[in-house]
């Protein structure tokens, strides 16, 4: 009886390992990619944005699957959404609707495009 551990025979080491596999790697795995995917989907017109390349830039357009991104002033490349690294923002309540979920406001990228424009002159 000491060798039956659970009633599940020599079953059980594979079943613990399954479920070990699934808490430690999987899981934590999924939830990284649906935050990655759902911060992609927010990105809206102006947002500061890192490649997984390295690139920085500002979103120019966002089509279905790539996104348009200007690199320099006139120099805009077209980037694959899934290649977004990160999403660069100018003030911390910026940056906690990126995260949380809600949409960005379209007054609080026209107001960082403004300081831009200034911070270049």
């Amino acid at each position: 009886m000491g060798e039956d551990f659970f009633g599940l025979g020599g079953a059980a080491p594979v079943i613990l390992m399954v479920i070990l596999f699934y808490v430690l790697l999987y899981r934590p795995q999924k939830k990284q990619q649906e935050k990655q995917q759902d911060m992609v989907s927010k990105l809206r017109r102006g947002t500061k944005v890192v490649t997984r390349g390295g690139i920085y830039g500002r979103v120019d357009m966002v089509k279905e699957a790539t996104i348009m991104l200007e690199v320099a002033e006139g120099v805009v490349i077209e980037v694959a959404k899934s290649m977004i690294a990160t999403a660069i923002v100018g003030s911390e309540e910026e940056r906690k609707e990126l995260l949380s979920g809600s949409a960005p406001k379209d007054e609080a990228v026209e107001e960082a495009n403004v300081e831009e424009a200034k911070d270049k002159e």
